[in-house]
């Protein structure tokens, strides 16, 4: 039997329903001690809980896990058989959201059709990426060979981790799935999360491998190294490597990229980096013609070379585990003296690529942590000029395109000041080590990470989209209040102008009516019943309020009438808005004392005639802004998009993003680099703070392609060269 054939159907039948049961007996053994170290996790936090309240949760969620242990079990196993039952089918294995939790598939053959979760069932499926995210990337090299000896089993048809019935996010959907049931709020099913990736899920390699040993033992691909399979280089100056032009059609990388970062593929910076890689070509040239070699350069083979690269190269991968970044510095220094030595090595590209990396190290935009992991990239980068032509002849080539996502990735989503290392960080660093690790001499593997790195892009930026959006929703709507509350503000000032108030009854109706008035305009608008009585109120409540003649008749029947009828139209209004009834009591009595103060005022009493609600103007009711001041003019030109500083003289700046704001209420709302809003000013609060240098405007971030701004970058130090 070779590593590729299986002599019948029914051999793999058999093979696929052994390693079922493999699966079923781990998943006994493996899933009962999770509930078990579960249900001793939650038993030390109620010890420890901080309040009555957090210790009744935690026993309350203990107890309930426990009278449903045994169908917690059944039902995981379950939902493993239907994941096989899937895989045979040749269906996806788990939920598309398993991998982007902002999106839902309505139909197999819709998987573009996108609707919103609530937040959540947004917060689980975020944790279950997270979780199956992390062990798949733990797990790369088991998971690679497991999709390939299933592919085989299911008759040669392809199978990625979609595909596979016990990938991590099949494992951690079927959690998700059979806890739905149980009556546990979102902090408890977070925890359950938690303790399920810590105990049950770090174990998953091990079945990973239990598995690949049986399908190997069954002769399914026996041989099959766990690193990844090249596919038959082509021959280049007198060494194997593979051909950057002949790369496959899916190597186009735009469709993968998310549309934040589509600039780094255009027309116009391609052809930008070729006409700059040209200039820099002829200007080395120039400068080589007017100098002599100081050292003296001996002809190597280019082999041998490689081979100290390569070692070289592995070096750096441990400096990685270590993060040493000073033996990345010195190994870069090492790798470029050893070069320059050669005679038949091309100089020109050893130096572009020195000063590629040096300027990626001085880049201002990019995290520290980051240019440190990029660094380690140096080595590979040199390689690539010895082996492959076309890094330097194709804007477009893999290598290129990989290090421009990754820096564009590393300048957006990781923040220079945070000292905890995000998700786009670790996936970062993954890269940096597969790359550091697998690769020799086949820039397939760029193209590969390139891809499998731009779709994880694609999925990171839509879930930020996502919570950014639910942010601005939040934000309008707290501002849609604010201007209901303001155009309140104003209809009341136009009601009581000329009329001298009583301090209480300005507080009856400014506070708690005002409050009343803005939820029936907001919930019942303005043309409502409930809008009507609400203004009719403010009516009697002034006319009320106001002196009266003695001898008035209809007057004192009224004054009687709205005595009886007000109190409990008043109170009903600040019991809806929740008002202090204390306090409600308090200016209720002094309303109905202002009759027996007035009752000899001979003048007469007429309420002003206000603007209809939906014609009132708020504008007057801001405070007014010095519209000449340069820092106010460019706040009101400033667009959502717009990146700002906080805190900005301190050691710990905050950079933040301006998301949404309203020229009406004169409200700038912000969000971090996760979407997540984490502030809110008026503009007159933003003025100050930038007129004090407590806060920043960041100019517009430079859109082009590392890539291209480094090669600018090095085109103007050698025409500075040049002139010296």
């Amino acid at each position: 039997m070779g590593d590729n054939v299986l002599h019948s159907h029914l051999q793999r039948e058999q093979i696929l329903s052994s390693s079922q049961s493999i699966v079923q007996q781990w998943i006994g053994s493996n899933f009962g001690d999770y509930l078990q170290q579960l249900d001793q996790h939650l038993f030390d936090l109620a010890n420890k809980a901080d309040s009555n309240a957090n210790q009744t949760r935690y026993f309350q969620t203990r107890e309930e896990l426990k009278l449903n242990q045994q169908p917690l079990e059944h039902n995981y196993q379950q939902h493993i058989q239907q994941a096989f039952k899937k895989f045979h089918k040749n269906r996806n294995t788990a939920s598309d959201y398993s991998a982007d939790p902002t999106r839902k598939i309505q139909s197999e053959n819709d998987v573009q059709a996108l609707s919103l979760i609530d937040n959540d069932e947004l917060e689980e499926s975020l944790a279950i990426g997270n979780i199956s995210r992390k062990i798949t990337a733990k797990c790369s090299e088991e998971l690679y060979a497991l999709n390939q000896r299933l592919s085989v089993l299911n008759g040669g048809h392809k199978i990625n981790d979609r595909g596979n019935p016990i990938a991590p996010a099949v494992l951690g959907e079927a959690l998700k799935q059979i806890i739905s049931e149980l009556q546990l709020d979102n902090h408890a099913r977070i925890l359950i999360y938690k303790v399920f990736e810590s105990t049950f899920m770090s174990k998953a390699i091990q079945l990973y491998q239990q598995l690949n040993k049986h399908y190997s033992e069954a002769q399914v691909l026996p041989h099959l190294s766990y690193h990844i399979e090249k596919n038959p280089p082509v021959t280049v100056a007198n060494r194997s490597v593979t051909d950057s032009s002949k790369m496959p059609a899916e190597n186009n990388l735009s469709s993968q990229l998310p549309d934040e970062l589509q600039n780094l593929i255009s027309t116009a910076t391609l052809t930008r980096q070729q006409q700059l890689i040209q200039a820099i070509r002829l200007l080395q040239q120039q400068l080589k013609d007017h100098s002599a070699r100081s050292a003296p350069t001996f002809n190597v083979p280019v082999e041998q070379i490689i081979s100290g690269i390569q070692q070289l190269q592995q070096q750096a991968n441990e400096a990685l585990q270590n993060m040493d970044n000073t033996a990345a510095v010195k190994l870069r220094l090492e790798a470029e003296q050893q070069l320059k030595k050669q005679g038949n090595i091309d100089d020109n590209s050893i130096e572009i690529v020195g000063l590629l990396f040096e300027y990626m190290l001085n880049d201002g935009q990019l995290a520290d942590s980051v240019k440190t992991l990029l660094s380690y990239l140096h080595t590979p980068f040199l390689k690539i000029t010895l082996v492959d032509k076309d890094f330097f002849n194709q804007p477009n080539h893999p290598a290129r395109q990989l290090l421009n996502s990754l820096v564009a990735a590393g300048e957006r989503w990781v923040d220079p000041h945070s000292k905890h290392k995000n998700e786009v960080f670790e996936r970062i660093k993954e890269i940096v080590r597969r790359l550091l690790s697998d690769f020799d001499d086949d820039i397939r593997l760029f193209s590969e990470l390139a891809i499998e790195f731009n779709q994880y892009l694609r999925q990171h930026a839509r879930r930020i989209r996502l919570l950014e959006k639910r942010a601005t929703q939040a934000a309008e709507g707290e501002n849609k209040l604010q201007e209901i509350r303001l155009k309140v503000k104003a209809y009341l000032q136009q009601k009581s102008n000329g009329l001298t108030l009583a301090p209480t009854v300005s507080t009856l109706l400014f506070e708690p009516w005002a409050n009343f008035l803005a939820f029936n305009l907001l919930r019942f608008g303005s043309g409502s019943d409930q809008w009507r009585d609400a203004a009719q109120a403010v009516d009697d409540v002034l006319w009320f309020s106001q002196p009266h003649r003695e001898d008035d008749w209809h007057a004192k029947k009224r004054l009687q009438e709205l005595k009886q009828s007000l109190p409990d139209v008043l109170l009903a209004g600040f019991d809806t808005v929740g008002y202090d009834s204390n306090q409600a009591k308090r200016l209720l009595n002094a309303l109905l004392q202002q009759t027996k103060n007035t009752a000899t005022d001979t003048s007469l009493v007429k309420v002003p005639v206000a603007q209809a609600i939906d014609d009132v103007k708020i504008s007057a009711t801001k405070p007014q802004a010095d519209n000449s001041d340069p820092i106010m003019q460019q706040l009101r030109q400033t667009q959502p998009g717009t990146w700002f500083e906080f805190d900005a003289k301190t050691d710990n700046p905050k950079r933040v993003k301006l998301a949404w704001s309203n020229d009406k209420t004169g409200q700038f709302m912000f969000v971090n680099r996760m979407g997540i809003q984490v502030a809110q000013a008026s503009s007159a609060q933003l003025l100050k703070a930038i007129s004090t240098n407590k806060a920043r405007i960041i100019n517009a971030t430079e859109t082009a392609p590392f890539f291209e701004k480094a090669m600018e970058r090095v085109l103007e130090q050698l025409r500075q060269r040049q002139q010296t």
